[in-house]
Protein backbone atom coordinates (compact mmCIF):
# COMPACT_ATOMS: atom_id res chain seq x y z
CA UNK A 1 0.00 0.00 0.00
CA UNK A 2 2.75 2.45 0.83
CA UNK A 3 4.46 1.52 -2.31
CA UNK A 4 0.89 2.55 -4.70
CA UNK A 5 0.85 5.76 -2.55
CA UNK A 6 4.74 6.89 -2.81
CA UNK A 7 4.37 6.27 -6.56
CA UNK A 8 0.70 7.70 -7.17
CA UNK A 9 2.01 11.10 -5.31
CA UNK A 10 5.42 11.00 -6.97
CA UNK A 11 3.38 10.51 -10.20
CA UNK A 12 1.71 13.77 -9.58
CA UNK A 13 4.59 16.34 -9.93
CA UNK A 14 5.41 15.45 -13.29
CA UNK A 15 1.74 15.51 -14.00
CA UNK A 16 1.62 19.05 -13.00
CA UNK A 17 4.75 20.24 -15.21
CA UNK A 18 3.27 18.10 -18.35
CA UNK A 19 -0.12 20.09 -17.37
CA UNK A 20 1.39 23.80 -17.24
CA UNK A 21 3.91 23.03 -20.05
CA UNK A 22 0.77 21.71 -22.03
CA UNK A 23 -1.30 24.33 -20.81
CA UNK A 24 -0.13 27.55 -20.64
CA UNK A 25 3.90 27.71 -21.69
CA UNK A 26 4.26 29.84 -24.56
CA UNK A 27 7.39 32.25 -25.53
CA UNK A 28 5.97 35.49 -24.08
CA UNK A 29 4.79 33.70 -20.63
CA UNK A 30 6.89 36.24 -17.36
CA UNK A 31 7.26 32.63 -15.88
CA UNK A 32 9.47 30.87 -19.01
CA UNK A 33 12.62 31.06 -17.32
CA UNK A 34 15.52 33.15 -19.83
CA UNK A 35 18.80 31.29 -20.49
CA UNK A 36 21.27 33.78 -18.67
CA UNK A 37 24.31 32.60 -20.69
CA UNK A 38 22.32 33.41 -24.28
CA UNK A 39 21.04 36.82 -22.83
CA UNK A 40 24.62 37.79 -21.81
CA UNK A 41 26.52 36.60 -24.70
CA UNK A 42 23.79 36.16 -27.47
CA UNK A 43 25.54 32.67 -28.20
CA UNK A 44 23.00 29.36 -27.52
CA UNK A 45 24.26 27.07 -24.78
CA UNK A 46 23.10 23.38 -24.67
CA UNK A 47 20.16 23.97 -22.66
CA UNK A 48 18.42 26.57 -25.04
CA UNK A 49 15.75 25.62 -26.08
CA UNK A 50 14.29 23.38 -24.03
CA UNK A 51 11.44 24.80 -22.23
CA UNK A 52 9.52 25.01 -26.60
CA UNK A 53 11.18 21.56 -26.86
CA UNK A 54 9.22 20.34 -24.15
CA UNK A 55 6.33 22.54 -25.04
CA UNK A 56 6.05 20.71 -28.43
CA UNK A 57 6.95 17.72 -27.04
CA UNK A 58 3.74 17.26 -24.60
CA UNK A 59 1.85 18.35 -27.43
CA UNK A 60 2.99 15.71 -29.76
CA UNK A 61 5.55 18.09 -32.10
CA UNK A 62 7.85 15.38 -31.81
CA UNK A 63 10.43 16.55 -34.80
CA UNK A 64 9.56 20.31 -34.04
CA UNK A 65 10.86 19.81 -30.76
CA UNK A 66 13.96 17.96 -31.73
CA UNK A 67 14.43 21.42 -33.93
CA UNK A 68 14.81 23.37 -30.72
CA UNK A 69 16.43 20.98 -28.73
CA UNK A 70 18.31 18.06 -29.95
CA UNK A 71 19.01 16.56 -26.35
CA UNK A 72 15.33 16.64 -25.00
CA UNK A 73 15.28 12.72 -25.52
CA UNK A 74 18.44 11.97 -23.48
CA UNK A 75 17.30 14.54 -20.77
CA UNK A 76 13.90 13.61 -20.21
CA UNK A 77 14.93 9.92 -20.13
CA UNK A 78 17.71 10.68 -17.25
CA UNK A 79 15.22 13.11 -15.44
CA UNK A 80 12.36 10.30 -15.70
CA UNK A 81 14.92 7.45 -14.01
CA UNK A 82 16.41 9.38 -11.57
CA UNK A 83 13.34 11.01 -10.36
CA UNK A 84 11.77 7.34 -9.55
CA UNK A 85 15.32 6.19 -8.68
CA UNK A 86 15.48 8.79 -5.51
CA UNK A 87 11.77 8.58 -4.92
CA UNK A 88 12.35 4.80 -4.51
CA UNK A 89 15.62 5.39 -2.26
CA UNK A 90 14.06 8.08 -0.14
CA UNK A 91 10.72 6.65 0.47
CA UNK A 92 10.54 3.02 -0.41
CA UNK A 93 14.52 2.11 0.79
CA UNK A 94 15.04 0.82 -2.37
CA UNK A 95 18.77 0.81 -2.67
CA UNK A 96 19.97 2.94 -5.62
CA UNK A 97 23.11 0.72 -5.63
CA UNK A 98 24.76 -0.23 -8.71
CA UNK A 99 21.05 0.29 -11.30
CA UNK A 100 23.22 3.57 -12.27
CA UNK A 101 26.88 2.38 -12.71
CA UNK A 102 28.60 4.21 -15.67
CA UNK A 103 32.10 4.23 -16.31
CA UNK A 104 34.13 6.86 -15.41
CA UNK A 105 35.03 8.17 -18.44
CA UNK A 106 31.42 8.47 -19.39
CA UNK A 107 31.45 12.39 -17.33
CA UNK A 108 34.30 13.45 -19.41
CA UNK A 109 33.57 12.33 -22.47
CA UNK A 110 29.97 13.60 -21.88
CA UNK A 111 31.37 16.71 -21.11
CA UNK A 112 33.42 16.90 -23.90
CA UNK A 113 30.18 16.34 -26.39
CA UNK A 114 28.13 18.68 -24.63
CA UNK A 115 30.86 21.09 -25.20
CA UNK A 116 31.13 20.21 -28.92
CA UNK A 117 27.62 20.55 -29.14
CA UNK A 118 27.53 24.20 -27.86
CA UNK A 119 30.23 25.19 -30.50
CA UNK A 120 28.22 23.33 -33.71
CA UNK A 121 24.94 24.95 -32.54
CA UNK A 122 26.37 28.50 -32.69
CA UNK A 123 27.90 28.24 -36.06
CA UNK A 124 25.87 30.23 -38.49
CA UNK A 125 26.35 27.93 -41.51
CA UNK A 126 24.51 24.62 -42.71
CA UNK A 127 24.01 22.27 -41.51
CA UNK A 128 25.01 23.86 -38.30
CA UNK A 129 21.96 26.23 -38.02
CA UNK A 130 19.95 23.45 -37.39
CA UNK A 131 20.99 22.68 -33.60
CA UNK A 132 20.27 25.92 -33.18
CA UNK A 133 16.93 26.39 -31.65
CA UNK A 134 14.33 28.11 -34.09
CA UNK A 135 13.89 32.14 -32.81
Amino acid sequence: MKQILVYGLATILPLIVIIYFYAFYSNQNPFALKCIFHSATGLWCPGCGGQRAFSLFVHGHILSSLRHNLLLPFALYITIYTYYAIIGNIFLKIPFGNKFHLPPSFARNFLIFLFVYAILRNIPVSPFIYLAPES
